[in-house]
């Protein structure tokens, strides 16, 4: 049996605080974000206005990482930085709760819009040092249980928030809406005061240095300041992490197309009711409750890359069987197995995400990732959104089958620390008792 690793006391509290975090962020994000692109069906938003409330956010948001991430390095204190943006972010909900009142109907839907889009550049803001941060403060070698018992509580706590959402659906509008949004500003304070309390040391600002070294001359230089020839640089010059942002862009690309038009494809083409959607997302939270220890012991064991692999085949599938639905029940199924493999995929993409970014400048590198990745994020959604005008969101989920199967292609030659090598067979290995041989590649 292998040792149980030991964590002091700093460790264990800052751990804690983690998760008690994530726990209110997830009953937040959950009472407000899987309702979003309803609310604004109910203020007559059409298809590509769906697409733009999806795609505006995720551009401006991601755009802004890379300067997020310099300025991340650049400031010691960056819970203050973390704080700054999550206050911004909470309290937008609480605008958008009231929008109804607060504007003429005409113009509610681009309004909405502007909002969504200014709640992103708020809560974006503090990601690379808090991604930073989650690195310093979790044992390398326990990461992997770490985020598996987390995201398992956090995602228990989601599932909570759903039903509950569900039952306030059911109230007029647009009282029922209000509800949700302001108790995800209450979550959402109650998660940022958990968050202030993990200890953190703070940033070690770069020393001037008479070091002749270009690359390194290069690097210094770009954190005291934005610079775009120097993020060319840094793809260029860690070869596993160009290759790793290119593969995600065809993933994002593939998923985004169709997957801010779900719940709308769930309304307006299976004939579904919003309260039904939050019994539907409710399936996908137990999917991936019930896998989170699962997938966590095999990505300790296997590694990240193989676990992403393996996980995203299952994601792959998901929109082949929202193609083959034709009623409002399927969606619970789909939903239950989209939870499953989206489960493992996230946890291992994450971590991997940690492996291939440098330790001393994985601020500025998650960034980079971040800018190119919403790129393709809100490319995915603008075109999605004109497409299904065009096509129809059901030919559209075949599109967007094709693009996973590609991407997670590209996906499966990104390069990770493991020496193992997976087979099919090893996905039964936390079932089995007893030690067994593992195969190296």
């Amino acid at each position: 049996m292998p040792a149980i690793p030991v964590v002091d006391t700093k460790a264990k509290h800052n751990m804690k605080m983690n998760t008690i975090d994530g726990a209110f962020a997830a009953m937040s994000d959950n009472l407000s974000n899987p309702f979003l692109g309803l609310y604004a069906l109910s203020l007559g938003a059409s298809l590509p206005q769906i697409g733009m409330l999806n795609a505006f956010p995720s551009l401006l948001g991601n755009l802004l990482q890379l300067p997020y991430g310099i300025l991340a390095s650049k400031v010691a204190n960056r819970k203050a930085l973390i704080a700054i943006g999550s206050l911004w972010n909470r309290f937008s909900w609480v605008l958008i709760a009231f929008l109804p009142f607060l504007v003429k109907p005409e113009l509610s839907v681009s309004i909405l819009i502007i909002l969504a889009t200014l709640r992103i550049v708020g809560a974006t803001l503090g990601v690379p040092a808090w991604i930073a941060i989650q690195a310093e403060i979790v044992p390398k070698n326990i990461r992997g249980r770490h985020y598996a018992n987390r995201n398992m509580i956090m995602n228990a706590v989601a599932l909570a928030a759903v039903l509950v959402a569900g039952k306030i659906l059911l109230f007029r509008y647009p009282v029922n809406y209000q509800i949700l949004f302001v108790l995800a500003w209450i979550a959402g304070l109650l998660s940022l005061r958990a968050f202030l309390k993990i200890i953190v040391e703070p940033a070690e600002k770069p020393a001037a240095s008479q070091n002749t070294n270009p690359e390194v001359s290069t690097n210094q230089g770009a954190m005291r300041g934005f610079s775009l020839p120097y993020a060319v640089g840094a793809i260029r010059n860690n070869k596993d992490f160009a290759y790793y942002c290119f593969a995600f862009l065809v993933w994002s690309l593939g998923v985004n197309l169709i997957s801010p038009l779900v719940p709308v494809y769930f309304i307006q083409n299976l004939h579904g009711t919003e309260a039904y959607w939050a019994y539907a997302q409710s399936a996908a939270i137990i999917g991936t409750i019930l896998c989170q220890r699962y997938w966590g012991r095999l990505t300790d064991v296997f590694g990240q890359k193989n676990i992403m692999v393996k996980a995203g085949l299952g994601a792959v599938l998901v929109p082949f069987w929202w193609f083959i639905a034709f009623n409002p029940l399927a969606a619970v199924g789909i939903q239950f197995w989209g939870g499953i493999m989206w489960g493992g995929y996230n946890l291992a993409s994450f971590n991997l995400l940690l492996e291939v970014t440098p330790d001393d400048k994985r601020s500025l590198y998650v960034g980079i990732y971040n800018s190119l990745i919403g790129m393709a994020t809100a490319a995915g959604h603008l075109v999605g959104g004109f497409l299904a005008e065009a096509i129809g969101m059901r030919y559209l989920f075949l599109i967007s089958f094709v693009g996973r199967i590609l991407g997670l292609a590209l996906l499966s030659r990104v390069v990770d620390s493991s020496n193992l090598l997976m087979r099919w067979k090893d996905l039964g290995y936390p079932f089995m008792r007893g030690s067994r041989s593992l195969h190296s590649k």
